[in-house]
């Protein structure tokens, strides 16, 4: 089954009857469920198809979601084109102008150009989604070579160059830390089932500390007493974590305050003159040395800990490779041992309770609070890593901060070759600015009045070619005296040149002075809006504190009505099971009720039967007209059989006496069938026509009289 080609060959791509299956099948699974048939999707228009194609397109992005119809045929070309283009589709010519041919066949719909598509599109739909996820943020801008001379869009340009080789970055780092951090579903589950087991454990350990306890009348204020002394030590030992916690992050703030202080203190003396190069020099070298430090103490911590994954991968790596054999035997061994550890937990939950003593579950307690410890000590230690380098980041602000105090209190500023400047030099540097200004003002000047000399000096040319129009002549031939023919050729072009680069030279200093009225602008706006922010940003602060002291009742109400449900569920969990228990009793008392009706119905049965047969018995009535009562029936029913038996074992010794003779005349007649068997064979080409065991029908064979008897003779 072939698409009939389109009018273009070089582009009549054509599919197989199993691939268009293959396409509605998979427009028949999720994320489509479209329920199409085969005749439905060959009956569709080609907008219906563009349509079916741009839903698919939506479904990997956002942006490409809308009716078709409304949209013109070049724009809804353009757009999918550039998707295609976008996605790396193979299906595109390379070349520019087939290309085009090839969309406008694309934009009409022609099933010999879109079916393809949709081959593709559905064949690599979840690498596509993914490409189309990064294709937004991947696309290479490439501005005209004329405008990549100004300096702002050539800086902009490469700093979008730099974000996409960030996105593509951070991106590989998370697909790997994806690929590496996901734990399996085996390993899950596993702890899954341990957790319910024990939570099990522990509903039964409960069940049976009540059972125990449900006669003594103070056990529930007990019970009481006990929860709320349990809930107390544990919110305090989270206060006690939550006061160290604060105290620590405390500590690094003064750390943070004091090291900023002298730094700034550094910085404002440096400012103002009081060292000399070689101290300033001095000091930073002291912060590089410091801040090497910790740098190298991180990096060596990360390195070990790097080293150390290396290493248990390299271990994991050199082990043998297991079988199937060795994975389901290592199953069994697990599943033995789990189950000699519930045997083992069982076995000595039983010797504690009957001794009465419980420190098990309490050292268990113990343990699941040092693992939670662990745990948020561990989320402490990122905490505090996010705090430093967060730190570090205020610091380099602060500096920056710094510079320009200093530069605003003309004591320094930072150069354009990175380095602090002292107050001479920074006046050095002033002057040299105001020089190339003056400069730039001169030049500029002479640059007018040589263009408006040029324009004397052109007219004054024009003139004189009016008045002579043999001039071309005349210079010609005095050039070519001189030696320098072409010379007014290339003096034209050099002017023509030149004007044009002066022309340049204006619109860039028009656009510098645009740019710089909308960064007067934007500095403006900035202010005022800084101005208007500043009440909302107290009324922020004010509704912020209220914040806090309603989550604060709003936390100590919950944790009343969580101690609250944790008794309404526990006296709910005891009233179910022991509805659960006079249930199953009730049922088992009507299965009962039932068992030993079905059995008085029986014995009552039989009792009537009984009577019956002593009625019948002392002649009150009959069972059947010729049967008195059972009795009688079955003593009938076993003459029967008995009368039967004998009738078989006379014909079966009758059997037996003959079977000799029997045998015997059957292996006559066998023999004899297959003689005449034979005879038939031979002659069933001259047209006999014998029944096997007698002589029916007619015979070219003679037949002969002797005597009484007829042979049939075959020749």
């Amino acid at each position: 089954f072939f698409l009939t080609p389109i009018p273009f060959p070089q582009y009549a791509l054509c599919l197989t009857m199993e691939e268009i299956q293959r396409i509605v099948a998979r427009l028949n699974e999720p994320p489509f469920n479209y329920k199409l048939r085969l005749v439905d999707f060959d009956e569709k228009s080609p907008a219906e198809l563009l349509q079916l194609l741009n839903d698919i397109f939506s479904t990997m992005d956002e942006s490409m979601k809308g009716d078709v119809r409304d949209e013109e045929d070049v724009t809804r070309s353009s757009r999918m084109g550039n998707f295609l283009l976008m996605l790396k589709c193979p299906l595109l010519p390379p070349d520019e102008g087939r290309r085009q041919q090839f969309m406008e066949q694309f934009g009409l719909g022609s099933k010999n150009v879109v079916y393809p598509v949709f081959h593709w599109a559905l064949t690599n739909y979840e690498k596509l989604c993914k490409k189309a996820y990064l294709g937004k943020y991947l696309v290479r801008i490439e501005p005209p070579q004329e405008f990549m001379q100004d300096e702002t869009l050539g800086s902009l340009v490469e700093r979008y160059k730099e974000l996409q080789q960030e996105f593509k970055t951070t991106h590989q780092t998370f697909d790997q830390s994806k690929a590496t951090m996901s734990r399996p579903g085996a390993e899950l589950r596993a702890e899954i089932q341990q957790l319910e087991d024990e939570r099990r454990q522990l509903q039964d350990r409960i069940e049976k500390l009540k059972g125990n306890n449900r006669n003594e009348i103070a056990f529930p204020a007990m019970l009481a007493a006990t929860s709320a002394m349990r809930q107390e030590q544990d919110e305090e030992v989270r206060l006690q974590e939550k006061m160290r916690e604060q105290r620590h992050l405390l500590d690094l703030a003064e750390q943070r305050f004091h090291e900023t202080q002298r730094r700034l203190s550094a910085l404002k003396s440096s400012a103002t003159g009081g060292h000399s190069a070689e101290a300033i020099l001095k000091e930073l070298q002291k912060d590089v040395q410091e801040t090497a430090k910790v740098i190298r103490g991180d990096m060596a911590g990360e390195r070990n800990r790097l080293q150390e994954t290396i290493d248990r991968l390299e271990r994991q790596r050199l082990e043998p490779s297991r079988s199937v054999e060795d994975v389901e035997r290592m199953r069994v061994q697990v599943r033995q041992l789990e189950r000699q550890k519930d045997e083992l937990r069982e076995s000595v939950e039983k010797a504690m309770n009957g001794r009465g003593d419980n420190k098990l579950g309490m050292f268990r307690q113990h343990a699941n609070m040092a693992a939670a410890k662990l745990s948020q000590k561990e989320e402490e230690v990122e905490s505090r890593l996010k705090d430093l380098n967060k730190s570090r980041a205020e610091v380099e602000e602060l500096e920056a901060k710094v510079n320009d105090i200093a530069a605003a209190a003309g004591g320094g500023m930072v150069g354009p070759n990175g380095r602090q400047m002292t107050r001479e030099e920074f006046k050095e540097y002033g002057a040299q600015l105001r020089e190339k200004s003056n400069s730039y003002k001169v030049a500029k000047a002479t640059l007018a009045s040589l263009r408006a000399e040029s324009v004397v000096l052109h007219r004054t040319e024009q003139i004189l070619k009016g008045r002579d129009r043999n001039l071309e002549e005349f210079l010609n031939q005095q050039e070519a005296k001189a030696g320098v023919t072409g010379y007014r050729d290339a003096q034209s072009k050099l002017e023509a040149a030149s004007e044009q680069t002066a022309s340049v030279d204006d619109m860039k200093g028009q656009t510098l002075d645009e740019i710089s009225e909308i960064v007067k602008t934007i500095n403006q706006n900035l202010e005022e809006k800084k101005t208007k922010l500043k009440p909302l940003i107290k009324e922020l602060k004010d509704v912020r504190k209220q914040y806090q002291e309603c989550q604060q009742d709003y936390m100590d109400k919950k944790q009343r009505f969580d101690s609250v449900a944790v008794g309404l569920a526990t006296e709910r969990s005891m009233l179910e099971t022991e509805c659960d228990d006079l249930q199953n009793e009730c049922l088992q008392e009507e299965s009962r009720y039932h068992y030993l009706n079905c059995l008085s119905q029986i014995a009552a049965a039989g009792l009537e039967k009984v009577q019956q047969e002593e009625k019948w018995t002392a002649g009150q009535g009959r069972l059947l007209p010729e049967f008195q009562n059972f009795q009688e029936l079955y003593q009938n029913k076993i003459a029967q059989q008995e009368s039967l038996s004998k009738q078989l074992r006379k014909q079966q010794k009758k059997i037996k006496e003959n079977e000799g003779g029997n045998m015997y005349q059957r292996s006559l007649y066998a023999d004899l069938h297959r003689l005449l068997s034979a005879k038939v064979k031979s002659r069933i080409g001259g047209g006999a026509s014998i029944d096997v065991l007698g002589i029916s029908g007619q015979l070219t064979a003679d037949t002969v009289d002797f005597g009484n008897a007829q042979v049939v003779r075959i020749d």
